[in-house]
C-alpha cells in the first residue's frame, strides 16, 4: 500500500515493476536499454560476510555476497501494488503530469 500512489515516487515505482515484470526495453540517446533492478537496495547490494585465505598471496581477502542471496526477499515482480492518492487522477494520467517518465515509455 503506497500513500501518494499517483504522485512522483509512487508512478515510478510501479512503473518500475510492471517494465521489469514485462522484460521492456526502449531507445535512448545512448542506444536500447533494458529493464533492470539496478540501484535497488534489495537486489544490488551486496555485503561483507566474512574473509577468505588466498594460498598464493598468503593473505586474507575479502568476501561479498549480494543481499538477496543472503536475506529471503519476494521478488519485486511479485509484488502486488496498492494505494491512495489525493488526486483522482488514473495512475496514467498520473505518470504523464509527474514527467518522471520518458514520454514515450508511456505511449
Amino acid at each position: 500500500m503506497l500513500v501518494g500512489l499517483g504522485g512522483n515516487n509512487g508512478t515510478t515505482f510501479t512503473a518500475g515493476i510492471l517494465a521489469n515484470a514485462k522484460k521492456m526495453s526502449w531507445e535512448t540517446k545512448r542506444g536500447i536499454e533494458h529493464a533492470n533492478f539496478y540501484g535497488s537496495f534489495t537486489q544490488s547490494a551486496t555485503t561483507h560476510v566474512g574473509y577468505k585465505y588466498d594460498e598464493k598471496t598468503k593473505r586474507l581477502e575479502d568476501v561479498f555476497k549480494p543481499i538477496n542471496e543472503i536475506m529471503p526477499m519476494v521478488n519485486p515482480v511479485d509484488f502486488d501494488i496498492s494505494g491512495w492518492d489525493i488526486s483522482g487522477l488514473n495512475l496514467f494520467e498520473a505518470a504523464k503530469r509527474s514527467h518522471v517518465l520518458e514520454p514515450a515509455l508511456l505511449n
